[in-house]
């Protein structure tokens, strides 16, 4: 009797073996990234110039071309593969061309293996192993041992045959070689499908992740087809199906042999759900494109289906034809259980008609009481049901309002807690930000406001005559203006920033606001007796900005640089132009700082790294997480070098 393959298929266990299950599948492994018309046209393009050449004795071009050509007739099943293949492996023996024999020797190992000469298939892939060894042609190895583990796995060698396709793997993916590597993990998936193990779907999901990354749409076929067949022999009918018909709608590619191969498989799949007719009409179609193809094998698994559903319909006649189709196509494969299996059905054909007239008179007579019996109890089971279907559509529909009722007040409530949420945050952002206004404007008046404070304080104690009394009231005028507007400035930014912190990005002249700072900023070096310059020319220096927040990057930068300079020191602002950079360079000659303490100026605030300057000014600990905070905001970067005693440089690169 029959019993169900490993891949879905129907064999006999005693004479059909597995071997015919690879016969023509297993050793395809994906050659076709494009189009294989279009590969064999433009092979068969470039033969046709270089015979125009006159370089089909002498090229190894030619022996090339003609690998390529017998490669690609392999999945045509055409005896022109062997006819190439014999043609390149004359020409590279007379040319002495190691590459062209081995890979010739392994295209007639695969034409050997499709028709089941599995000792002359053994000879020519160990011939183009050795070659390829010699000659360090590592992708040929790969693909010889390949071909040595189809002849194992085909002789039921199981175990052997999966250490060569790992093998083989092993070097495809250490050489990136993704098609064939590809066709190694669809082999491994047939061994272990072989020995029913679940690895097999690890490594079929493997080639057809793969085969979809490359786009090589046979061995997505081939792959869809073989997880059908594990899935079927799971047991998970639906699974399988969704496969197989994969394969059947796939717009891109489509391949009478792979389709056979799917239609097939969907008529075992109805066989198992017991849809007898609708497996006969799918195992039909597989069965005319397995003879379109001419593939013996598939013709074969098609007719059992035909069988096997026919039987199971009760029609003795067809399922008879059908299993005498598949004897002829079974060949010397057939044993003696066939034959004896296709005479029983011939005498079951006898008798199922004589019993039919026997059994007509005994069905005429129970006819009445059973049909009685049937609608008495038909009535009261859809009595019952149409009870207990009204009360569960009732029941489901208030579970249903009550269900939906929750639902909208569980997400009323989590809305308002989001809500709430968001409020709290946006009300610690504002206070923060509110904190940082008040630090940054005491921060920057502090100064300016000293420096006027300690004028009038002069001019208060009567130490100063007439001349220096002007002269001290046109600074003390001078530093009032300027305060004023840097205070209208701070204001100005302040209350635009109550909200939180935003960046207005307008085009601004660099030096134009770093001069409007040195002005603020100039009286408090004098008192120190700093010298503080700004090095610029005319050029008005553009850049795309927040204007605001600029000006509080370098008061911060200046104020640091005088607070942090010995009295008669020296500051420098300067400037270095890029490709597309501007870089300002804040320079002192002050205290300078450890490498410590360069590590942590940006990342923390307050009381830490607020240190007092050389006439002990007081800052805040802030300024310089604010700056950095700034310079992101303009899109600018900053960086800073010092050491003790040599001074400080901050740079800011902006960009224009």
């Amino acid at each position: 009797m029959f019993k169900q393959f490993s891949f879905g298929m129907i064999y006999t266990k005693t004479i059909f073996p597995k071997v015919l299950t690879l016969l023509v599948f297993s050793f395809l492994y994906p050659f076709f990234v494009f189009s294989q018309q279009k590969k064999i046209n433009q092979l068969l393009s470039d033969w046709k110039r270089l015979s125009a050449n006159g370089k089909l004795q002498s090229d190894t071009v030619a022996i090339n071309i003609l690998n390529a050509l017998g490669d690609e007739y392999l999945h045509t099943v055409s005896d022109s593969a062997y006819i190439c293949a014999n043609k390149a492996l004359s020409l590279s023996e007379s040319l002495k061309y190691p590459k062209g024999i081995s890979e010739a020797c392994a295209t007639i190992a695969k034409m050997h293996y499709m028709k089941g000469n599995y000792d002359l298939s053994l000879t020519q892939a160990l011939r183009s192993l050795k070659l390829s060894s010699q000659n360090g042609n590592i992708s040929g190895v790969a693909t010889a041992t390949n071909s040595i583990g189809l002849i194992y796995l085909a002789q039921e060698k199981d175990t052997l045959a999966l250490k060569e396709f790992l093998k083989a793997a092993s070097i495809n993916k250490a050489l990136n070689i993704q098609n064939k590597l590809a066709g190694n993990y669809f082999n491994a998936g047939l061994c272990f499908l072989e020995i029913k193990s679940d690895s097999a779907i690890y490594y079929l999901h493997l080639a057809k992740s793969i085969s979809t990354k490359i786009h090589d749409e046979h061995l997505l076929a081939m792959t869809n087809n073989r997880l059908g067949d594990f899935y079927l022999q799971k047991g998970q009918t639906q699974k399988a199906i969704s496969f197989y018909a994969s394969v059947l709608q796939n717009r891109a590619y489509q391949n009478d042999w792979e389709n056979s191969f799917a239609y097939t498989g969907l008529a075992n799949c109805y066989y198992k759900l017991g849809k007898y007719k609708v497996a006969v009409s799918y195992s039909q179609k597989g069965y005319w494109l397995a003879k379109k193809t001419n593939t013996k094998w598939d013709i074969e698994r098609a007719l059992n289906v035909l069988y096997k559903s026919y039987t199971a319909l009760g029609d003795s006649g067809k399922a008879y034809m059908y299993l005498l189709m598949d004897k002829q196509y079974s060949d010397s494969l057939f044993s003696e259980s066939k034959e004896k299996e296709i005479n029983a059905l011939n005498l079951k054909q006898k008798q199922a008609e004589y019993e039919v007239l026997v059994k007509k008179n005994q069905i005429v007579q129970q006819q009445q009481a059973t049909n009685r019996m049937v609608i008495i109890i038909i009535v009261l089971i859809a009595l019952f049901l149409m009870i207990i279907t009204v009360m569960t559509f009732r029941g489901a529909e208030r579970m249903k309002k009550l269900y939906q009722d929750l639902q909208k007040k569980s997400d009323y409530i989590v809305a308002q807690k989001q809500l709430i949420e968001q409020k709290n945050d946006e009300l610690n952002n504002s206070n923060q930000t509110k904190d940082r206004l008040f630090s940054i404007i005491a921060h920057d008046l502090r100064s300016p406001f000293g420096a006027m404070i300690g004028t009038l304080q002069l001019i208060k104690a009567g130490m100063l005559n007439e001349k220096e009394k002007q002269f001290m009231f046109d600074r003390l005028f001078e530093q009032v203006t300027v305060t004023s507007a840097m205070l209208e400035h701070l204001l100005t930014w302040a209350n635009s920033q109550r909200e939180g912190l935003k960046t207005e990005m307008i085009s601004l002249s660099l030096t134009q606001v770093i001069d409007e700072v040195i002005a603020v900023s100039v009286a408090v070096a004098n008192e120190k007796k700093i010298q503080l310059v700004h090095q610029h020319d005319e050029n008005p220096m553009l850049i795309l900005a927040d204007p605001d927040q600029i000006r509080i990057i370098f008061q911060n930068l200046v104020a640091n640089a005088i607070k942090f300079t010995q009295p008669e020191g020296t500051i420098v602002v300067s400037y270095l132009l890029g490709e597309k950079t501007i870089s300002v360079s804040v320079k002192d000659t002050g205290v300078g700082m450890s490498e410590a303490k360069l590590e942590q100026i940006f990342q923390e605030s307050g009381k830490k790294v607020s240190t007092y300057g050389t006439k002990n000014e007081k800052g805040i600990g802030l300024g310089l997480v604010l700056v950095k905070k700034f310079v992101e905001l303009n899109n600018a970067t900053i960086s800073v070098s010092s050491k003790e005693q040599e001074g400080t440089e901050f740079v800011i690169t902006f960009k224009y």
